[in-house]
């Protein structure tokens, strides 16, 4: 009968936190894996080939196709930067929010999580459209998902460019009045 003896040095304690930050990782890449390969019941996979393309246009730096295929297999471990652009590439390709940063945190990854939402907030003041929105009070969910209808508006093919700005004048003079909608039942509510 062989019996396991199990060493609980201080070496040995270190490899085993190592080996957990790595399941940690893998737990959030297969995750995003997961959303790029269903990203939704009535859209299609995106492939490794238009992710690390998009992830490559977001982040401004070269995210290869074999980069993001290494980090999906488990051969290389990605940074929060990498976790951030592959879930926004996702996201993006997807045309919906299939990400969010609560997923990178509940998948173990808070440092990129944050990072998420600070580039979110970043996207939201960079588009003249959304100047109106305060994002550092707006749900990062609401941020996204204005964000990728805008996407999606401004990609869209076979429209001429003055339907388009009429579409997203329609998007965002509809939710100023759900705002302002709110705003009224809430002072008619409020006890004076």
């Amino acid at each position: 009968m062989r019996q396991h003896i199990y060493d609980t040095s201080t070496a040995t304690k270190g490899l085993a936190s190592t080996v957990a930050n790595t399941s940690k990782t893998s737990d959030v890449v297969q995750f995003i894996s997961e959303r790029r390969e269903h990203p939704g019941k009535l859209r299609r996979r995106i492939s490794v080939r238009a992710a690390a393309k998009r992830a490559t246009e977001l982040s401004g730096e070269l995210f290869s196709e074999p980069a993001w295929r290494r980090i999906e297999s488990g051969g290389k471990d990605p940074d929060d930067r990498e976790i951030v652009f592959m879930a926004a590439a996702v996201n993006d390709l997807a045309n919906d929010v299939v990400i969010s940063s609560d997923d990178l945190d509940d998948h173990g990854r808070p440092e990129a999580a944050e990072l998420f939402r600070e580039w979110i907030r970043e996207q939201t003041k960079a588009d003249p459209a959304l100047a109106a929105i305060d994002s550092d009070l707006t749900p990062e969910s609401l941020q996204q998902q204005l964000q990728s209808m805008l996407r999606e508006i401004r990609g869209l093919k076979g429209v001429s460019a003055a339907e388009r700005e009429q579409m997203e004048k329609v998007l965002l003079s509809h939710l100023a009045s759900t705002l302002k909608a709110t705003s009224a039942q809430l002072r008619i509510l409020r006890p004076q």
